[in-house]
């Protein structure tokens, strides 16, 4: 009875020193992130070059320098592709920009018609000529040049993962089990989020295609993005191409169609395929998850979206390996400590 206050006591203090750390941890996130995000796109990356080379070897028994070289120019590949296909899309929708401006008009026109027919007048002039000077397509010719200075700021990720890559020849072996669940569970998380975007990008990227929508190329690349952003990223890679499809069909049937098919893809993609091969991998509430989503977010802004659930999940295997931090790891993956 007597150890009771100063049991509380401890507990209290332990709680506030978590609180406390955990503050100073996201003051310093913040401030470091102009390094801290390229040095942990960096390591993720890494690590999906790493199961890249890992299959080539045992796939194709390749030996390690060719595999290793061969996953570094598919990455290489890629990246110039998406900037040389997005770089021609947005050429060619500027050549039908004002075709789409004055599409734009009709179709709002004829809302407006509709609206005043049901007794809802509306200054139809006001609205014409604000859909005249609205900046949209001078967002579309600038996008081309603000991609390109997004791609330029991967710089310094190439720059770590040259050390991560000839560094790694010199690592020892890990040992810490810890580390090693860490290293697995991120891997198999990054590998099936990997296959899943892909899959969805070449999907989004046959059904606009097929519907001859301009910048499909750059809309598919933001599937393939988006998708790597928990519950509101599929959600997102359905709504960016709206605007574009409403230019080209306005409200008929191919709109409907495209949206349709579009959301099929995202749901079939994130609730069928995804956890059929990640399972309870991750270990993480769903809840979690959105939480994990929101912080990072607000941290790192976009990379952080993008980066939430595999920094998430690796801080709750460490939380999970210490005593006094275990109720939070069991915490984040729902089960509430005793």
């Amino acid at each position: 009875m007597q150890n009771k206050p100063l049991y509380y006591f401890s507990k209290s203090s332990t709680v506030c020193l978590i609180i406390i750390a955990a503050g100073v941890v996201t003051a310093f996130l913040v401030y470091t992130k102009a390094l801290m995000i390229p040095l942990v796109i960096s390591i993720f990356l890494y690590t999906i070059l790493a199961q890249m080379t890992l299959f080539l070897r045992q796939k194709f028994s390749f030996p390690k320098w060719l595999a290793l070289t061969a996953a570094i120019l598919l990455f290489i590949a890629f990246f110039i592709g998406v900037i040389v296909f997005t770089a021609n899309s947005v050429e060619e929708f500027l050549k039908g920009s004002e075709i789409y401006r004055q599409n734009l008009i009709v179709t709002v026109s004829d809302i407006l018609a509709r609206l005043r027919e049901h007794g809802l007048p509306l200054d139809a002039h006001v609205i014409e000529n604000y859909l005249r000077e609205v900046p949209l397509f001078d967002w579309v010719r600038n996008l081309g040049g603000r991609l390109f200075s997004v791609f330029s700021s991967f710089t310094l990720i190439i720059l770590f993962m040259v050390f991560f890559l000839f560094g790694s020849k010199k690592t020892p072996p890990i040992t810490n089990p810890a580390i090693k669940e860490m290293l697995a569970n991120v891997s198999v998380y990054l590998s099936v989020k990997l296959m899943a975007s892909i899959i969805t990008g070449i999907l989004v990227f046959t059904v606009l295609f097929s519907f001859q929508v301009k910048l499909a190329v750059l809309f598919a690349f933001f599937a393939f993005l988006l998708n790597f952003i928990p519950s509101v990223g599929s959600i997102a890679a359905v709504l960016i191409p709206l605007p574009i499809l409403f230019l080209q069909f306005g409200l008929g049937p191919k709109f409907f169609v495209i949206l349709t098919l579009l959301s099929t893809i995202e749901f079939v993609i994130g609730n069928l395929v995804e956890p059929r091969f990640l399972g309870e991998g991750m270990d993480l509430h769903p809840a979690a998850v959105v939480g994990s989503l929101i912080f990072w977010t607000l941290v790192w802004g976009a990379p952080g979206a993008f980066l939430s659930v595999p920094i998430t999940a690796s801080v709750k295997i460490v939380l999970s390996k210490i005593k006094l931090t275990r109720p939070v790891a069991e915490f984040l993956a729902g089960r509430l400590p005793h």
